[in-house]
Formats: structure tokens, sequence, C-alpha cells
């Protein structure tokens, strides 16, 4: 029964293949254990067992709230909705949400984004093949922009789950018998994007490794996921690669007018998170544009903004407003500029017939 009750289905549903989405899925995964060792190392064991647990909450509550939305609204059994929502991927929606948002969030705050993700982010406008919104951005946005005193980086904030984290793990055994960097200490510390916005830089091979505080995965291995992504044609490169170009080219007249350092464009493409939303975000299929002028506008604008909202000073990651921004445009584009159907003109009819 559960392979006739589908989502509702969308012009854009085409472009979604599943061999391409679990590779995606995989590389998140990949993504996901790079950025545990990452935080073990940068900060301590506590961090990399804090990342864990952030992923394992985010991917049981958004998965979970799917199955019993779609319980509920088609009446069906739980097992029929579990192979209901397999279109859906809630996992992505889930590392894509928890790899976006600072690691000091509570654990109480990360599973309540997860659900407002899912519900407002991709059931409000009818599931996952009519998403307006990235589902993940959405989930984000609430988090960050909606508790903004609990969410604030890498130090962990006031609640009793970090309370039990430092109970348990912040001691001599974990922090320097298990230690195996320790470099950063999370209560004093600036992100590569902060050190930009002062004038000031991080070494750059550690930028391009991302061991500085404040990058979402390492450089190397976010530009080593987007070839291989390319190359299996699991994600469309026009929209990413455009806004690249044009985040690079802007980041560079910036750079010029202001007299800073000739690489300072590299350190930011390095820094905060953009290149992990280029390669996870700007190429899903369902939230950009269809046709190829579409996609080209959407990464022009979203690229330039991007560096137009870093240069505010309030919000030093840009990015994610940049992109829900060219989201909510994506209808537009794609109305706009679709292909028309060629008219087919009927012959005169000769007299006499």
């Amino acid at each position: 029964m559960a392979a006739k009750i589908m989502l509702w289905p969308s012009a854009r549903s085409k472009f979604v293949k599943e061999p391409h989405m679990k590779l995606i899925y995989n590389s998140l995964l990949v993504l996901s254990v790079v950025m545990i060792i990452h935080n073990y190392y940068m900060y301590s064991f506590m961090y990399a067992v804090k990342l864990l647990l952030m992923i394992v909450v985010a991917i049981i509550l958004t998965v979970e709230s799917e199955i019993l939305f779609y319980s509920h609204d088609k009446d069906i059994d739980r097992t029929e909705a579990k192979a209901l929502i397999k279109k859906s991927y809630p996992k992505l929606t889930a590392l894509i949400y928890v790899l976006l948002i600072p690691i000091g969030t509570p654990l109480w705050l990360v599973g309540l984004g997860a659900i407002l993700a899912t519900f407002l982010g991709k059931l409000l406008f009818g599931g996952f093949a009519h998403m307006v919104f990235h589902t993940s951005l959405v989930g984000v946005l609430f988090v960050t922009l909606g508790w903004t005193q609990l969410v604030d980086g890498v130090a962990f904030m006031t609640s009793f789950d970090n309370y039990l984290l430092e109970l348990i793990f912040d001691n001599s055994f974990f922090n320097d018998t298990l230690g195996i960097g320790g470099i950063f200490d999370p209560s004093n510390m600036t992100t590569s994007l902060g050190m930009l916005l002062n004038n000031d830089m991080y070494d750059f091979v550690d930028v391009l490794l991302g061991i500085v505080p404040g990058i979402v995965g390492s450089g190397i291995v976010l530009l080593g996921i987007f070839g291989f992504l390319i190359y299996k044609k699991a994600v469309n490169w026009i929209t990413p690669v455009t806004m690249l170009g044009t985040f690079l080219f802007t980041a560079f007249i910036i750079g010029l007018i202001n007299g800073y350092d000739p690489i300072y464009p590299l350190y930011q493409l390095l820094s905060g998170s953009f290149l992990f939303v280029l390669v996870f975000v700007v190429t899903d299929p369902i939230t950009t544009p269809i046709p190829t002028k579409g996609k080209i506008i959407f990464g022009i604008v979203a690229g330039a903004l991007t560096m137009f909202i870093r240069q505010g000073v309030k919000y030093e990651e840009g990015v994610i407003f940049a992109v829900l921004f060219m989201n909510m445009l994506t209808p537009l584009l794609n109305q706009t500029l679709k292909a028309k159907k060629p008219v087919k003109k009927t012959p005169p009819k000769k007299v006499g017939e």
C-alpha cells in the first residue's frame, strides 16, 4: 500500500535520483566523521562526543517527525510510513542542519530545531518534492536567530545536558590522557571569519585543512567531495560553479578596494560554511532553479550577496541568508525562464478541399 501512497509529485522530482542521493548521504557521513575527529583534535574528547550526540538526536527526530506526520495524515501504520519517507530523505536534512549549527548548542535545542526544520521547512509545503526553502537552513535559522543567547559558538551554553557532558568528560583523563590536540580554548577564541573582519588571518595551510575555529569541514575534503559528486553526475555543476566564481570575484574586488592581501578571496572561500553550503545545499535539485539561465542567475546573486552580507559585520556568515533569499525566488525563476513549447502551425487548406 505504501508504494501507492506517494508524496505529491513535482516537476522537479525527476531530477532526484536515488543512487545520487545515496552518494550525497554517504559523503555527508564521511564529512561528519571528519568533523567529529576535527572537534576532538581542536578542543577535546568531550566536543567529539557532543557532535556525535547532536547527529544522533537530529537524525532520530527528523525521521520520527516525518513518520508520525504521515502516519496521521495518510492514516497508515508505522511500517508503511517508514517506506513512504525513504524518498523524503530526512537523514540528509539532519546531517546538514547539525553541521551548520554551533556545537555549544544544547541538545534539547538541537532536537527542537530538527523538528521545526522538518515541519516548517518541508511538511508545511507538501513534502520534500515541494520545498521552497532548503529544510536544513530553515532549522539553522530558527535555532541561531530564535535562541541567540543559547547558540554562541563552541563554548557550552548553560543547560542540563551540557552540564552532564562536562561532568562526565571535562576532566584530566579525557582532556590529558586521551587528549590528541586541544589547540584552542573553546571559551576564548576567534573564528576564521572573525579574524578576517579584523583584517587578520590564521595560517593559510591551517585554514585550508579546516583546523581553525568557525570552519565547517576541511577545504581539501569538501573540494574533493564536490569533484567526486560532479564526476558521478550526482549533482549539477552550473549553480555551484557560478556561485563560486561570483563569490571569488566579489571578494577580489572588495580586497582590491580595501588593500587586503591578494590571497584574501581564498581565505573568504575557505572560512565559515560557504564551501559546505555550496556542495550540499546549492546543489539541491528541489530548491534551486531548473532552467540553465535560472541556475546562473541564482549562482551570481547568491555568490555576490554572500560577500555583501559578510561585510555587514553583524552576521559574519552570510551564505545561509543568501541561499534562503534565492530559494524564495526559485519558483519565480522557474516560471519566468521555463522553455516555451513550440507552437505547431497548421498549413492553410487549399481551395476546393
